[in-house]
């Protein structure tokens, strides 16, 4: 059906817009906060996206696709990389809200580091394998520049979030997998999946959702020009945000 990619990506964002004037998260007001980062990562990751698909490394069914393309890349491939990051920047917040006082800091940052190391190292490796290095190679660069970034217990906080969003991951990605929507060649990833997912996307998603987190996270408390730029539209003249 043509209108498979994107119901997926309407279901994506379904509940957490629908859930987005919750009393208690209120995350319509924190929406300024999101956008700056959330842009700066969809343009990221839809230039790494449109390379992979000019040289191969994947591309798509136009059998599941509305068929309106931007640079060789479908319309729902562009609402994915915003449905997906508001839908884990919502699942943040409540995890922010609820367990905020549960969650220390810990050795993560140190961890995160090693592993950042020890990716960056492997990725050369496969070299041959355009997939496999790029996820091992940026995910290296990203994930310590992200903690970098995430203050306090925030890099708890989002591994907390990841874990809680590889259910509907699995959901959504088993779809674009299984059909397929997204067409994967194996010569160019290490043609291991879990179900019909390969392994490389799940990093591929957490690289995606650390950049958006950190962003949004950097954003919220006041440390960037963009977040001044959205206070002066957002609030009066004169007047000092609550």
């Amino acid at each position: 059906m043509k209108f498979t990619y994107l119901l997926l990506n309407f279901f994506t964002v379904l509940i957490p817009l629908l859930r987005s004037n919750e009393p208690k998260l209120q995350f319509y007001s924190k929406w300024k906060f999101l956008l700056p980062g959330m842009l700066f990562t969809a343009i990221f990751f839809l230039v790494w996206d449109y390379f992979k698909t000019k040289y191969g490394v994947w591309s798509f069914n136009d059998k599941y696709i509305v068929g309106i393309r931007f640079f060789g890349l479908p319309l729902e491939e562009f609402l994915f990389f915003f449905t997906v990051p508001y839908a884990c920047v919502f699942i943040y917040e409540a995890v922010s809200h609820f367990w905020d006082d549960r969650i220390t800091d810990g050795l993560t940052r140190q961890l995160t580091l090693a592993f950042s190391m020890l990716s960056l190292a492997v990725s050369f490796f496969f070299l041959n394998k355009a997939y496999t290095f790029s996820v091992l190679f940026i995910g290296g660069i990203i994930f310590p520049a992200a903690s970098y970034m995430l203050k306090g217990n925030s890099l708890n906080k989002f591994y907390i979030t990841y874990i809680i969003s590889l259910f509907p991951m699995a959901v959504v990605n088993g779809f674009l997998t299984a059909l397929p929507v997204v067409i994967y060649n194996n010569n160019q990833n290490l043609n291991f999946r879990l179900g019909t997912i390969p392994v490389e996307d799940f990093a591929y998603s957490g690289i995606l959702l650390i950049m958006n987190i950190a962003l949004y996270d950097w954003e919220k408390n006041g440390r960037t020009v963009t977040f001044k730029i959205f206070e002066r539209f957002t609030n009066p003249v004169g007047k000092k945000p609550a």
